[in-house]
């Protein structure tokens, strides 16, 4: 069934890559970047490209919702690629308020026809039709839903992650939580020489680039989009980092001097490595190790982009490296990253509940092993992107029990007191920060 329509490239990018990221372990914004930068896209059309690839991530748990009750059989057992485009075509209708509601549909289903044929073009079409005309659905969370899968459907999260977030904050302030968590991101960026802050700002100034220094370290920024296209060049040029102020704050804490010897364990794309760069002023030397090669390929543009020569680079298990003794070390455990809710929205289909469990082992394993790197009278620093106390404050206490060399130092020494939690350890929450949700805790072997 034709519908004298073709379906925009925008479209097309944005289906592409959605599928793309149904079959594969990459990040959601590593897929995007591949298909965006092999498109011819442009100015409007690239913004809409994202903003449906990004929309149908972030709202999916609310579009199967809505989707499930009027799809005609089993919802679960779809097609995957008619599930993708019946999201973002019921997106369009939804969570985007410049779209007709014409377009929305007549464009979903020529998709649907050039991928799937004449037969699933109809069933979206009148899926989508009856979805234009039933508004009220996007508010109505399913019948029978206790508190818990109201919250859940409202802010298109896991209700294992809403139970998460009401035993840590209470009801009132999770819902918070969970609002800002869907939330467009701003981009995080620091100089690698803070001489440069000027034309940096002037330079985002021209371009009318909206941006707010960072309240928590110097020399970083939080740029509001569009932006990529002005800081490119910077980018280009090793003048400046895209990193989170969380991750900033967790170089922070450890705190290397110039001249250290620096091991950063977990340490791919580098993020936290070219922190220690920049603090450490290029001296000393600098260790990263990561298990993962394809992310070590990253980290190694990104010292090259940077001219980082001072560091080593090594694939291997963090649990079994092995090496000298380190005058600070840092390990960035694996964890469910419940601190990036708002600016990796995939992880929250992508992550289960079990897997939080499964981690504390591994999360033990690395932190015991690092202790042994780390020299007499050297600091040790434990961190995550997670807000789960199990990954966070019960592995550190769990380890200074096992570990009575070592002695938890007050974070309030090296960061502000307003990203310092009750215990004296690095935390951050996205609803109350704007930033990443992140925890570090400083660790001081003692010299006897």
């Amino acid at each position: 069934m034709p519908t004298g329509t073709t379906a925009s490239s925008a479209r097309v990018v944005a289906a592409d890559a959605l599928t793309e990221l149904e079959k594969t372990e990459e990040y959601a914004d590593e897929v995007l970047s591949k298909y965006l930068g092999s498109s011819h896209l442009r100015g409007s059309d690239r913004a809409l490209a994202a903003d449906l690839y990004w929309g149908t991530i972030r709202w999916r748990g609310r579009l199967d919702s809505i989707l499930t009750p009027v799809f005609h059989g089993d919802y679960r057992r779809a097609d995957p690629v008619a599930r993708i485009l019946l999201r973002m075509g019921a997106y369009q209708l939804y969570g985007q308020d410049r779209i007709p509601d014409h377009a929305a549909v007549s464009q979903t289903v020529e998709l649907a026809i050039q991928r799937l044929g004449k037969k699933a073009g109809g069933l979206t079409n009148a899926i989508l039709r009856r979805l234009a005309r039933e508004r009220e659905r996007w508010n109505t969370p399913p019948e029978g839903a206790d508190e818990l899968a109201r919250l859940a459907f409202l802010y298109s999260m896991p209700r294992w992650i809403v139970r998460e977030l009401v035993e840590r904050f209470g009801q009132e302030e999770a819902e918070l939580a969970l609002d800002v968590a869907n939330h467009r991101p701003p981009i995080s960026v620091f100089l690698m020489d803070e001489s440069g802050a000027e034309a940096f700002e002037h330079k985002l100034d021209e371009h009318e680039v909206k941006w707010e220094p960072s309240p928590f370290l110097d020399g970083y920024y939080r740029l509001h989009a569009p932006s990529f296209p002005v800081i490119q060049p910077w980018l280009d040029e090793g003048r400046i980092t895209v990193q989170d102020e969380s991750a900033g704050l967790a170089a922070a804490l450890l705190d290397p001097a110039p001249g250290d010897s620096v091991l950063d364990l977990c340490a791919a794309p580098g993020g936290k490595t070219l922190a220690a760069w920049r603090k450490m002023g290029g001296t000393g030397a600098i260790t990263a190790v990561d298990i993962d090669s394809a992310r070590l390929v990253r980290l190694k543009e990104n010292l090259d982009r940077v001219g980082a020569k001072n560091v080593t680079v090594v694939e291997s298990d963090a649990t079994k490296f092995e090496s000298e003794q380190y005058d600070r070390v840092l390990v960035d455990v694996p964890c469910s990253a419940t601190g990036l809710l708002r600016k990796q929205p995939d992880l929250r289909w992508r992550r289960k509940s079990h897997h939080v469990g499964l981690q504390h082992a591994l999360q033990h394993e690395i932190l015991d092993h690092a202790a042994e790197l780390v020299k007499p009278g050297g600091v040790l620093v434990y961190s995550t992107c997670s807000i789960l106390p199990s990954e966070n404050i019960e592995i550190v206490q769990s380890f200074l029990k096992n570990h009575p060399e070592y002695l938890r130092e007050d974070a309030r020494g090296f960061l502000p007191e307003s990203v310092v939690g009750e215990h004296g350890d690095l935390e951050t929450f996205t609803h109350i920060h704007e930033t990443d949700g992140a925890f570090a805790a400083r660790l001081r072997r003692m010299s006897h």
